[in-house]
């Protein structure tokens, strides 16, 4: 299958190095307007998987190379900077693509839907995401190595609109066959878990990050007795978010044991510090880190606002939202993403929209 992934960081080089070595044919895309170049060598289409020298199809920071024949599109991007890169690449969408995103789910799907809508209206592409990047991937910079921990299983997916779903699945089944399909997108960001498990134990670390960020292990030594207690209280909120709308409601420990990113048969805490995935994950080192602003803002802030549209109190996703907003001297509650900004009326049915 003809692949283009957007994006050239962890994620990103990693699904390119998986799917070349499958034997798709892959084009990775770096935006100029990036932040930090890749290394060298992938600029050449060269990475280094599994201890050995590959070669992927295409490295280009031209949008329309990027875009040009590709059967599926695949973003493996940070949520907050999604629809520009989008952007870059709307001009030269084909009929008939599809747009998969590859990540933490924020119900982007319909972000990027609406957004075609306003500036291309006539183009036909198919827009769906996972609740979760379909690896543990890692990626060592400086060595241009790449390799896989964990393939997540049993990774909700939806289109938006949900009618797309079974559609897509029937194409991004080949080259994942981990995707499950979802009821909508509502429930892949529901199950997205880094909301539960980043901000909180992240904050209640605080005074350790500030003063030794480089020391810290969030899964190791940030999960403790205490603070996993109010890991516990969000995802009980978010079960009774999910019970609302009528999805699957599994606790944070059986919903991790199912896609194998803990052990089963041991205390959620343990799961957390003992996790042969997750353990030995330094950072975060400063509090202005994705595990806070992304999983606040594009994660706790979402969900509260789904809470809201089915009558569902929040309190420990509200008290966490706020210290996190007077931390960082950032409004998110009205920074963040909520329906409202989606798109999505939270005085009607929310299944019936999506």
């Amino acid at each position: 299958m003809k692949v283009s992934i957007v994006g050239a960081g962890n994620g990103g080089v990693v699904a390119a190095a998986d799917l070349t070595a499958r034997g798709h044919e892959v084009t990775l895309y770096h935006s100029l307007q990036a932040l930090k170049d890749p290394h060298e060598d992938i600029m050449q289409g060269k990475v280094n998987f599994k201890g050995e020298a590959l070669y992927f199809h295409k490295f280009t920071q031209d949008p329309f190379e990027a875009v040009k024949d590709a059967e599926v599109i695949m973003t493996c991007l940070p949520t907050h900077i999604l629809a520009q890169m989008f952007e870059e690449l709307i001009p030269y969408l084909e009929d008939g693509q599809m747009v998969f995103i590859n990540g933490a789910s924020a119900m982007n799907s319909m972000m990027l839907t609406n957004l075609l809508k306003e500036k291309r209206p006539e183009v036909s592409v198919l827009i769906g995401e996972s609740m979760s990047l379909t690896y543990a991937a890692r990626y060592d910079y400086e060595e241009n190595d790449a390799d896989i921990i964990l393939r997540s299983r049993h990774n909700l997916f939806s289109a938006y609109p949900s009618s797309d779903t079974e559609k897509m699945m029937e194409k991004l089944g080949v080259l994942y066959d981990t995707l499950v399909p979802a009821a909508n997108i509502i429930e892949t960001a529901l199950n997205n878990g880094n909301p539960e498990s980043h901000p909180a134990p992240s904050i209640l670390n605080t005074g350790f990050i500030d003063n030794h960020g480089e020391e810290f292990y969030l899964y190791r030594d940030g999960v403790t007795h205490h603070t996993v207690k109010v890991i516990e209280a969000i995802d009980e909120e978010r079960q009774k978010i999910c019970e609302a709308l009528e999805f699957e409601a599994l606790d944070k420990s059986a919903r991790s044991e199912r896609s194998t990113y803990f052990e089963p048969g041991k205390p959620l805490k343990e799961q957390y510090n003992e996790s042969p995935v997750l353990k030995d994950l330094a950072g975060p080192v400063t509090l202005n880190n994705r595990y806070v602003v992304e999983d606040v803002g594009y994660g706790l802030v979402l969900w509260k606002s789904i809470a809201e549209a089915v009558d569902v109190e929040t309190p420990s996703i509200d008290s966490i939202i706020h210290l996190t907003s007077l931390m960082l001297e950032v409004d998110f509650t009205r920074e963040g993403l909520t329906l409202e900004k989606i798109g999505l009326d939270g005085t009607k049915d929310l299944n019936a929209q999506v």
